[in-house]
């Protein structure tokens, strides 16, 4: 331990110069005389060159740590305790430093609107000589400030608080979420996890437990023990449900356009049927909607919800989908919509070969979305949203999340599209 760079330095001047009156002009005096400042000259070399690189660790991690926090932020509200914690545990696991034992301690300050947080970093090291000199150089100190620049859009939101595998990919599945972030609510160790080749990818993700994955599963590596993020569409209310205009409905062939409106008994289209949904809502009652065969299906300005215990979806592998949700409406910016009544994580199955118009929200507050073999989900749509309580995405699916809001005429639902956070300095 170092106590100050000023004592320490007289104390080394004294012993040099006993050590020259001590040498009487003696030839081995004078060599030492020029080793001792060529060798203090290497070790302050040696020592600057370590601090730079150590410092340039330390501001990369600082300045993450800010934008992590300040994104973090933008979607839940923390406590002073909660953001230190965050931006401790941020740090310990991204900071890369050449000597990992000594400490490194982090402070914390946000200012009183939540606009923008601060984060210091003081390391403690162990150089060999440039203390003396420059007093600066222990502990080592960084900072770095980041402002919000809106609230940070969400785009996948897996919704259990407690269970393993909340948000789970295997067998080289993906999810690439552009431009937004990632958030499995789970405290568990294993609330999310990307085994068996299988990547995530967002411009942020978060845990609200741990995570398991190989190294370069996760693009970033994701924020552990965030708090539970709040259902953006929690207050989101049914649509109205109307008389059948449909029973047990089954299309096995042809080219056929259909109405909105209630289709008990759910309904099948097989084959190589072709369907084209006009525009409206679609009210899914107590039955499943299965696409199978090489069928078809397409529509704009549509949106599906699910009434009922039976009411659940089947996309077959080799089906293909290109739809656009709600634009106006109760189910305004929705695909998707189960009943938040419904039993607790049914399956809603995807396995289409090609689903790469899947523009709109797929909103499964109770259910669990399974999306198996090499489906393809939303590389032709502007954005897509995925909240669900559960998501398992199996067997090599490449899920595009895109998050072009501006560039869509359907409306983005309150609560996912936003804008992030930028570092001030």
């Amino acid at each position: 331990m170092y106590t100050s760079g000023t004592t320490n330095g007289w104390h080394v001047r004294k012993l040099l110069e006993k050590f020259v009156k001590n040498g009487r002009g003696n030839f081995a005096v004078s060599f030492a005389l020029l080793t001792v400042p060529m060798l203090g000259a290497a070790g302050a070399a040696t020592d600057y060159a370590m601090m730079s690189r150590q410092q340039t660790a330390l501001q990369d991690t600082a300045d993450a740590t800010a934008l992590a926090v300040m994104k973090e932020l933008g979607v839940s509200n923390l406590s002073d305790a909660e953001i230190q914690s965050l931006a401790e545990n941020y740090v310990r696991s991204n900071l890369m430093l050449e000597d990992p034992e000594n400490k490194a301690d982090v402070t914390t300050s946000v200012t009183a609107d939540g606009s923008s947080v601060a984060v210091g970093i003081a390391y403690t090291w162990e150089p060999l000589i440039i203390q003396y000199v420059y007093e600066a150089a222990l502990p080592i100190r960084v900072k770095a400030t980041a402002a919000k620049a809106g609230r940070e859009a969400v785009c996948v939101i897996a919704l259990d608080n407690s269970a393993h595998d909340t948000l789970a990919l295997t067998g080289k599945s993906s999810i690439t979420a552009d431009g937004c972030a990632v958030y499995s609510n789970s405290s568990s160790p294993r609330g999310m996890s990307a085994i068996t080749g299988s990547t995530v990818s967002g411009s942020s993700i978060y845990s609200g437990g741990g995570f398991d994955g190989a190294s370069g599963a996760f693009t970033p590596t994701p924020v552990v023990d965030s708090p539970e993020l709040a259902d953006p569409l929690g207050d989101r209310h049914n649509p109205a449900i109307g008389g059948c205009i449909e029973t047990n409905l089954d299309i096995s062939s042809g080219s056929v356009s259909l109405n909105p409106g209630t289709y008990c008994g759910g309904m099948t289209i097989e084959g190589n049927a072709e369907v084209t949904f006009k525009a409206g809502d679609y009210v899914i009652k107590d039955g499943p909607f299965v696409i199978s065969g090489n069928a078809t299906v397409k529509g704009n300005n549509v949106g599906f919800f699910f009434s009922g215990n039976a009411a659940v979806m089947d996309f077959g592998v080799s089906t293909q989908v290109d739809l656009g949700g709600r634009k106006t409406g109760p189910m305004t910016g929705m695909l998707f919509f189960e009943d938040r009544n419904a039993p607790l994580n049914r399956d809603f199955v995807i396995r289409s070969k090609d689903a790469e118009r899947f523009e709109g929200t797929v909103y499964l507050p109770r259910g669990r979305l399974v999306v198996d073999k090499a489906s393809r989900i939303g590389q032709r749509s502007k954005w897509t949203a995925i909240i669900a309580n559960q998501i398992d995405i199996r067997q090599g699916p490449e899920i595009k999340i895109n998050s072009d809001y501006s560039g869509s005429d359907i409306p983005v639902p309150q609560g996912i599209a936003s804008t992030g956070a930028r570092l001030i300095y």
